[in-house]
């Protein structure tokens, strides 16, 4: 991503319009409710809280049949990591009005307060409230991912302002699945009915890689998070906490094990063809057809006469370009 460039007075195209370097309120919310989100989750996960069991703590009590392998839960790394390289990035002075940002609006501040809902709510062991903020941190998480998908941008750009709520969103869909799982866990409901939710919701998980799969421009990185929280689930089936073999048969945990594996076989499948088909037809005609609308701007040009050297009022975002 690259700075305006300072044209040279009197210039043919000096009448580019200029790029707006101010602090907006988007660029203060978005960093202050990163170091909240961070100091609430923190706090909760290693138990910082006096009177609050930690994160690991509750999610082994209440263990469900699609609970991944705890190495999966590093991806929070990733995330998190990664959206404060976003927070810190937006403040450079060519990107603090840029596209990247104005499409993100609210979304993260509104996910931070769902988030922090979530995270005491769990805590508390209020497990019906938990789910319903889990599903409002989904429902802003997907609002974003589809926001930021509707402006043209480089890959650069994609990873510098997408990738960091695309990461969350598809691991979000994940934890929704087993938040889901949790809630007959928590009132002690019989093991065909945790079968039966576990069933549906993994349904519906890989149904949702398929839909994200689409579309165009795709967005890859949610099916293929989806992919890893299944590897995962795989994983710990392979050696379950003993809470697992207590409640369900052999036969119950080898049945939504050989589910999970037919998911994964599916969603990667469908991943890698997908990739295939962009770059093989769907990107060649997009290039196309974009070529073609150049060229017809080309022979507009002429008839436009001096507009075409208007500068446009207001102000406008930096150009995400490599």
């Amino acid at each position: 991503m690259c700075d305006a460039n300072t044209l040279p007075a009197g210039s043919a195209v000096a009448a580019a319009p200029a790029v707006d370097t101010s602090i907006n309120r988007y660029n203060i919310l978005n960093l202050t409710f990163y170091i909240l989100n961070s100091a609430a989750t923190y706090s909760t996960t290693f138990g910082w809280i006096p009177g609050l069991e930690d994160n690991g703590t509750l999610s082994d009590r209440y263990i469900t049949i699609v609970t991944p392998f705890g190495t999966s839960f590093l991806i929070w790394s990733v995330i998190f990591m990664w959206q404060l390289f976003w927070a810190v990035w937006q403040f450079l002075p060519s990107q603090r009005n840029s596209e990247g940002v104005i499409k993100a609006w609210y979304y993260y501040p509104i996910f931070t307060l769902f988030q922090a809902g979530w995270t005491f709510s769990f805590a508390n062991e209020v497990m019906w409230l938990s789910l319903i903020f889990m599903y409002g941190i989904l429902i802003t998480l997907v609002s974003a991912t589809m926001s930021l998908q509707t402006y043209k941008k480089t890959w650069k750009g994609y990873l510098l302002w997408q990738g960091p709520f695309s990461i969350q969103t598809g691991w979000i869909m994940c934890a929704s699945v087993l938040n889901t799982n949790v809630l007959p866990v928590f009132y002690e409901a019989t093991a065909l009915t945790r079968m039966i939710v576990a069933s549906i919701s993994l349904g519906v998980l890989i149904i949702t890689a398929f839909t994200w799969l689409s579309s165009y421009p795709v967005d890859l990185a949610i099916p293929l998070v989806i992919f890893w929280a299944l590897g995962g689930v795989y994983a710990e089936l392979n050696s379950p906490l003993p809470a697992i073999p207590e409640l369900f048969s052999e036969r119950q945990i080898n049945g939504i094990q050989n589910a999970v594996l037919a998911g994964m076989v599916l969603v990667g499948t469908a991943t890698a063809a997908k990739v295939v088909y962009v770059l093989m037809k769907q990107r060649p005609e997009a290039l196309k057809a974009q070529e073609a609308a150049s060229a017809e701007e080309k022979k507009d040009a002429p008839s436009k006469g001096s507009e075409s050297e208007q500068t446009p009022d207001g102000n406008d975002s930096a150009e995400e370009s490599v």
